[in-house]
């Protein structure tokens, strides 16, 4: 088996995409509006992974209960964390925890948040 993709519920489906669009360079793959649920459904597909993520806008939003707040992170890997770090504050987003090395120093990491507090982690894996 192999991870296709994570859903993210949105409370605003705009602010959404234009952050996975600008600051990863995501595309929407596919839009759909499910009318049983009253819901739409935006597949985002990035050109150098299978990965993706769903982004769930419900028309009326229902607060998130506990059960539904188990999602930990999304994890993208980078080639250059400082280059990816410095494009992403130009876009005039903060990280919550800038690049740093970890203990053993074989990764560079940071973290920041989507526009719903989705924790993001940008991972740079470096050669020893």
């Amino acid at each position: 088996m192999k991870l296709i993709h994570a859903a993210i519920r949105t409370h605003n489906l705009n602010k959404s995409l234009d952050f996975y669009v600008k600051v990863f360079g995501f595309s929407v793959r596919e839009k759909r509006y499910v009318e049983a649920h009253k819901t739409t459904l935006v597949f985002l597909k990035n050109v150098n992974t299978d990965f993706e993520i769903e982004l769930i806008a419900d028309d009326n939003p229902k607060p998130i209960n506990d059960c539904e707040n188990s999602f930990a992170h999304l994890a993208f890997q980078s080639d250059n964390i400082d280059d990816d770090a410095k494009k992403i504050k130009e876009l005039g987003i903060v990280f919550s925890r800038e690049p740093f090395y970890s203990i053993d120093k074989s990764m560079k990491i940071a973290f920041l948040n989507d526009p719903d507090g989705v924790m993001i982690e940008i991972i740079q894996y470096l050669k020893n």
